[in-house]
């Protein structure tokens, strides 16, 4: 494959990734894009050759799968604290606390997002 197609294919992976992350919040979702479009025209870091910055943009498609997760305050009159709606889906890196001091570690847990659910505050 050749690296053109090769960044193509990085590229539309990097907006996928962008539309995972940031569904719900539109302006965070064009920045998001419009960055990753000034990097496609003129790269970041001009040292790096094709294949490493190609390598760069699907690594950061990966994170932004894996590892963002965006929060959303939700506002009720009933509630005293504050409480916060978090877009967690079928990509996300859910682990534990045991791995954070060992990055290299790799997590084996049976996890699984659930969509919030009303029934789940607490009244």
């Amino acid at each position: 494959m050749s690296s053109r197609l090769k960044a193509l294919d990085a590229y539309r992976h990097g907006l996928r990734a962008t539309r995972i992350a940031f569904q719900n919040d539109t302006k965070v979702l064009l920045a998001a894009r419009a960055k990753m479009r000034s990097g496609m025209v003129s790269p970041p870091n001009p040292k790096l050759t094709t294949e490493e910055q190609v390598q760069h943009l699907e690594d950061v498609a990966v994170f932004l799968r894996r590892n963002l997760v965006q929060g959303q305050k939700v506002n009720d009159s009933d509630m005293k604290e504050s409480r916060y709606h978090l877009n967690i889906h079928k990509d996300t890196e859910l682990g534990d606390n045991e791995t954070v001091p060992d990055p290299t570690a790799r997590v084996k847990t049976s996890f699984k997002a659930r969509p919030f659910k009303c029934s789940d505050r607490k009244h």
